[in-house]
């Protein structure tokens, strides 16, 4: 079942009590869900195992090397809100990881805060993980060392972060 992985503020999400049906706060929206031309970027998995993958994508193409949270979504239930997809190359120095975005397409106000339910839902199901400066600078140390990034194609801020 494929997955796609967003990047987001956890504690934008949990400024409320979204797993007991409260509102989410507007600050998650605003923060967590920017859309650019009615689009909302992500990044495509065949399963779990693969969350790293997604969040070396990411992490690679940062000006700066901080934790973060990301979810993950079961494109089946966006699908099942008639959520619109499109693959579009995503912006990630790792060569075999550009062709794993997705663009979530035509949003509205409706469908945003559709795509806004399946997030809260990550929470409800535990399709949420941290990731902290370590486990990040990990992760483009092992991309780094396999070939699968050079080290100057990321941010002077992040290699000099790098061992």
């Amino acid at each position: 079942m494929s997955l796609l992985v967003k990047k987001i503020e956890k504690g934008k999400w949990l400024q409320n009590d979204i797993v007991r049906g409260e509102d989410i706060s507007a600050d998650a929206i605003t923060n967590c869900m920017k859309t650019t031309n009615n689009t909302l970027s992500m990044w495509r998995i065949d399963d779990e195992g693969q969350i790293d993958e997604a969040v070396l994508a990411i992490v690679s193409a940062h000006q700066h090397l901080d934790a973060f949270d990301v979810v993950w979504v079961k494109i089946n239930q966006l699908e099942e809100y008639g959520i619109s997809m499109q693959d579009t190359p995503g912006i990630t120095p790792i060569a075999d990881l550009v062709d794993s975005h997705v663009n979530i397409v035509n949003l509205t106000y409706r469908s945003l805060g559709k795509v806004a339910n399946c997030i809260v839902k990550c929470f409800s199901d535990s399709s949420v993980k941290r990731y902290t400066y370590g486990s990040l600078k990990k992760l483009l140390e092992r991309a780094i060392e396999s070939g699968r990034l050079e080290v100057k194609r990321i941010a002077p801020s992040v290699a000099e972060k790098l061992s």
